[in-house]
């Protein structure tokens, strides 16, 4: 079994994302979706004893080394990181379905909208934990918990205040 914290588009503060790893110690790698993967080091200087995946966004610059995508196999399924912008997900997310339909991937984690959002599909789920900072709609400050048991996904999406 393995858990994983997921968040995304913290636009440089990690005030909540800091509480946020304080209350869910136990927590096995903390995933950042981008915008700004340099929170996830801030976050990393922090706790370094957990493990740390991120991608890079579209608001993140001079990127280095950061991936666009980043695939982990983890207790034996596929997850897929991306931000989600390359993928036009502020206009339907019909892309990240072809995806997962095509690349066997039973999770995958994106952002960008700022909005939370969990779509089921044929074998796999679609996840954006919102936004931890800077949150768009009529939405709270977010996050996501998702336990990994062989097999089973569990997925729940958390309000961060």
């Amino acid at each position: 079994m393995i858990k994983l914290l997921v968040m995304s588009d913290s636009h440089g503060d990690t005030t909540l994302a800091e509480k946020i790893l304080k209350k869910h110690p136990d927590v096995d790698i903390v995933i950042h979706l981008g915008d700004y993967f340099r929170d996830a080091h801030r976050l990393r200087e922090l706790y370094p004893q957990l493990r740390f995946e991120y991608v890079y966004g579209n608001s993140d610059f001079m990127i280095g080394d950061v991936p666009m995508e980043k695939l982990l196999e983890l207790e034996g399924q596929r997850v897929l990181l991306t931000h989600g912008h390359r993928y036009s997900v502020k206009w339907g997310i019909e892309r990240l379905h072809a995806k997962a339909n095509s690349e066997n991937i039973q999770l995958l984690l994106f952002g960008h909208t700022h909005i939370s959002q969990m779509e089921y599909g044929p074998g796999y789920i679609l996840l954006n934990p919102g936004s931890i900072s800077d949150p768009r709609g009529n939405t709270d400050e977010s996050y996501a918990l998702v336990v990994i048991n062989n097999s089973k996904i569990d997925v729940e999406l958390m309000h961060a205040v």
